[in-house]
């Protein structure tokens, strides 16, 4: 029993916890991150439909609690990627050279587009949400602009439109935006199993089929924002705005009506 006891101490917090780690660093991905990925994908493909400005309106109207929620997302983004790191970086290892089954090449674009989703994450928060300046890479995203004649301009949808008409912003979008959508779907297929609701090969196969399915939903709607935003043509007062906010900055914001704005 001594023995036993000496054995377990020796073990890593890791390992003797490997159990639950696991099972949370699953459940984080899908909760609340993969519920925000799913809502975030379908509001920017209503870019598509020229109802974006109206959802970002209804958001930012009628959510009280938009900051609890982006805090809740950061800690949860935070664990999952930490967690995920670590089993990228000290895990198991693949060997998709010696081994090409498509298991192994599953785990092996999971861990690469998981790395992609975390740098896509937070350059994109960064220079939408935070307003910075990264290299001359600035795409900052306003609700609305209100113009020096009192004139208030809806500006949700103009505001990404200007910057997914940038070619290299829309590769970025495109390789960080799929990246996502893949590490989510697979990583939805793949938590099933580690929380054993499907033990068969063919409850496995069933519930592949569910989450392609899923994937190239979220696909669609990801091509569908693009496709939004690189037709959308800005208008005089849409263009003024935008051109004097990167002048003089963000204007003051009345608080009581809207918060500070969330990226897009």
């Amino acid at each position: 029993m001594a023995e036993s006891s000496s054995s377990s101490n020796e073990l890593g917090f890791m390992a003797r916890h490997h159990f639950l780690l696991r099972r949370l660093h699953s459940l984080s991905g899908i909760i609340p991150v993969g519920v925000f990925v799913i809502f975030h994908l379908f509001t920017n493909a209503q870019l598509a439909t020229d109802t974006y400005q109206h959802e970002v309106d209804w958001l930012y109207r009628t959510v009280p609690v938009l900051l609890l929620v982006e805090i809740s997302l950061w800690i949860a983004i935070a664990f999952h990627a930490g967690l995920g790191l670590v089993y990228t970086f000290v895990g198991s290892k693949n060997n998709v050279s010696h081994y090409r089954y498509g298991g192994n090449w599953r785990y092996f674009f999971q861990r690469v587009t998981g790395i992609i989703a975390l740098v896509f994450i937070f350059l994109h928060v960064a220079t939408m949400r935070w307003h910075w300046d990264i290299f001359g890479w600035y795409t900052p995203f306003m609700v609305d602009y209100t113009l020096p004649d009192g004139q208030r301009v809806p500006m949700a949808t103009a505001s990404v439109a200007v910057a997914l008409q940038s070619i290299p912003v829309v590769i970025f979008y495109l390789v960080g935006s799929l990246s996502v959508v893949y590490h989510w779907s697979n990583g939805l297929w793949t938590a099933a199993i580690t929380w054993g609701i499907t033990l068969s090969v063919a409850a496995q196969r069933r519930w592949g089929v569910v989450c392609a399915a899923m994937g190239i939903t979220l696909t669609v709607f990801t091509f569908a924002a693009l496709y939004g935003a690189m037709t959308y043509e800005l208008n005089e007062q849409e263009r003024m705005a935008y051109e004097l906010y990167l002048a003089e900055g963000p204007p003051e914001i009345d608080e009581g009506e809207y918060p500070l704005p969330l990226d897009p």
